[in-house]
């Protein structure tokens, strides 16, 4: 069923964001989100946004997950809707779909079409999986490997089986570069290299994201977790750069969005 629909796109880097801002109806969600994904062949996930007052936003992702960067992008497409100005501040609240509580994020805007922010982001568990770390999320988990643990086809078909036997409404493979220095707690390594595998079984996708804000958040949050010590770190994903600073209780995740 083709319909109309009002929507923007989205680019917290490089993970193309299709943010739907028509109203919706259960029957007509699924056909949107297939068009959506017609519409833009770079689309990496689809989300609904509803701005419910001048400073709060709700987010509904396409598979109900959480996604870091869609919060991200979606607090600042709210800013600049309501009037931010380049060299402006604000702070915005997302109430996400994935998130037990609602989600501050600081915008900046910083051109005509770009932004930075920083979400504070909820603080995962760590734990481990098959001998690997796993973080949770309570709308997506990740799990980080080694970049040569599998082929990219080994990858896709895995993430679909380890997605069911952890029962997770979203799940990442984290393929790192720089694994052996990650779980070294004493790794004095500030910058790490990622290729972001992610399957949402709400909308049977599995895609490799330019760019994963939650998996970020994975690593500098694991990082944290072995020293015990406040930490910032810098991941490197096909899309550009997202640093991350972790502490006692907290996580913040700082990115930049465009829009197109």
């Amino acid at each position: 069923m083709c319909m109309n629909f009002d929507y923007l796109v989205a680019d917290p880097t490089g993970n193309i964001t299709v943010l739907i801002t028509s109203p919706y109806t259960e029957e007509t969600r699924q056909d949107m989100i297939r068009q959506a994904f017609a519409l833009e062949p770079d689309c990496e996930q689809v989300g609904f946004i509803m701005p419910e007052s001048d400073k709060v936003i709700r987010l509904e992702m396409m598979g109900y997950e959480f996604c870091g960067n869609a919060t991200l992008s979606a607090a600042a497409w709210h800013a600049g809707r309501l009037g931010l100005e380049p060299g402006e501040e604000c702070t915005r609240t997302v109430i996400s779909s994935g998130a037990d509580a609602p989600l501050s994020v600081r915008v900046r805007r910083l051109s005509e079409d770009t932004y930075q922010g920083t979400v504070s982001m909820p603080v995962p568990e760590v734990s481990s999986y098959r001998g690997w770390p796993l973080v949770r999320f309570d709308g997506i988990s990740h799990i980080i490997v080694p970049s040569d643990a599998f082929t990219p086809e080994e990858a896709e078909s895995a993430i679909r089986t380890f997605a069911g036997e952890l029962d997770v409404p979203a799940l990442g493979m984290m393929l790192c570069s720089e694994y052996d220095e990650l779980i070294n707690s004493d790794s004095q390594l500030s910058m790490f290299t990622i290729s972001p595998l992610v399957f949402v079984p709400g909308s049977d996708t599995v895609v490799w994201e330019h760019g994963c804000a939650t998996g970020s958040t994975a690593i500098g949050r694991y990082r944290y977790s072995l020293s015990g010590k406040n930490s910032s770190t810098e991941i490197k994903q096909p899309g550009g750069i997202i640093r991350v600073d972790a502490g006692d209780g907290q996580v913040f995740l700082t990115g930049q969005v465009r829009f197109r």
